[in-house]
């Protein structure tokens, strides 16, 4: 494990002690000598490291890397060139170049490089992709919504290990690598886009961007608009989908919501697809699926689904398989590079418009 933070401590490590039949937790790297303490202590582990370059000299099968998002790159390709394969939490990186470094350098080794799109090891998402593939729909309007109440704030368990004691060098160091790499995706260099662009689109919009591109696959679609505002608090924007279809998508943090909501619904000449997910930290919750078609007799056909299972531990599951059975992977770098592709340029066609300064957008395709 990679980055000892909220998300490893809430999920990849819980699960990875569970599934003690598939995994052992060999072996943590935090810059924060608390984390690794507590941690350890936590989940038997029995070595722990100051920084991961140390990590990546030990015989691992496997890394997981829950590392800021700006620091994804660089340990995404040392663990390739150390021999490990790798269950990257999202964004995969925050550049297209990166982005390609990565396909490349996974091409090259052989490796697994599974970026962590939880989502769509959903069975209700399963669903959703399988139905509209064979449907062959002719899509209309895609439309993608998310409001998010400040998860973070909701779910940080009583338990969790504050990483205050990382020294100010190595936070420095972080924030210059991230806004070297803001700049060079964004074509900015102002800090205020920092944020928005590495938290908002690379870190939250981007789950909805990939869950499209698992139903519809990736394409050349066309940026019509964006919007974004500079605390990081908005983004979206509208494609244009090949026969002429738009997709709309949207995130929203907002503290006074009510509960987190999101909402991916296809609609075409053969029917509607609407899928609802829960809470990402609300494992065990339901996520819901209903399907309304033209049928053969010309007709409409309904059906509905719930499924309570754990994506988390399924995207676990495959990773294994991936691994150790050669099974192909369903959310691979190769597929990430698209949305980070796609996320960059909505975040460009924003700024050329002014929609960070909440003015009037302008087509930029």
């Amino acid at each position: 494990m990679i980055g000892g933070g909220l998300i490893a401590q809430l999920v990849h490590l819980p699960l990875l002690r569970a599934d003690g039949g598939r995994f052992a937790a060999a072996a943590l790297a935090d810059p924060s000598e608390r984390v690794r303490r507590a941690l350890a202590d936590r989940h038997g582990i029995a070595a722990t490291y100051g920084d991961y370059r140390a990590l990546l000299e030990q015989p691992l099968d496997a890394v997981v890397v829950c590392a800021p998002n700006g620091l994804h790159a660089e340990i995404v390709l040392a663990a390739l060139d150390a021999g490990t394969n790798v269950l990257v939490e999202k964004p995969l990186c925050l550049t297209e170049a990166d982005a390609e470094r990565i396909v490349e350098r996974q091409r090259d080794t052989g490796l697994v490089v599974q970026v962590g799109y939880m989502k769509r090891f959903s069975p209700a998402y399963e669903a959703m992709a399988v139905d509209v593939a064979l449907a062959d729909p002719g899509v209309r309007l895609v439309s993608s919504v998310t409001v998010d109440p400040v998860l973070a704030r909701h779910f940080t368990p009583r338990d969790f290990v504050a990483a205050d004691d990382i020294p100010a060098s190595a936070r420095t160091a972080a924030a210059i690598a991230t806004a070297a790499q803001v700049a060079e995706a964004t074509r900015s260099d102002d800090p205020s886009h920092v944020e928005p662009y590495s938290a908002a689109f690379l870190g939250a919009l981007i789950h909805d961007v990939n869950a499209v591109h698992g139903v519809l696959g990736a394409g050349a679609f066309g940026v019509l608009d964006a919007f974004l505002d500079p605390a990081g608090r908005t983004a979206g924007g509208t494609v244009a989908l090949p026969g002429g279809g738009r997709w709309s998508m949207a995130w929203l943090l907002l503290a006074g919501a009510g509960p987190f909501s999101e909402e991916i619904r296809v609609l075409a000449d053969e029917g509607e697809w609407r899928l609802r997910l829960p809470a990402p930290y609300l494992r065990q919750a339901p996520a819901t699926y209903r399907c309304e078609r033209r049928s053969e007799r010309g007709g409409w056909h309904s059906r509905s689904e719930a499924s309570y299972a754990d994506p988390y531990a399924r995207q676990l599951e495959h990773f294994h398989a991936c691994v150790t059975a050669a099974e192909p992977c369903r959310t691979p770098a190769s597929q990430a590079r698209e949305d980070v592709a796609l996320l960059a340029r909505l975040f460009r066609a924003g700024l050329e418009a002014g929609a960070d300064r909440m003015s009037t957008p302008r087509v930029d395709t």
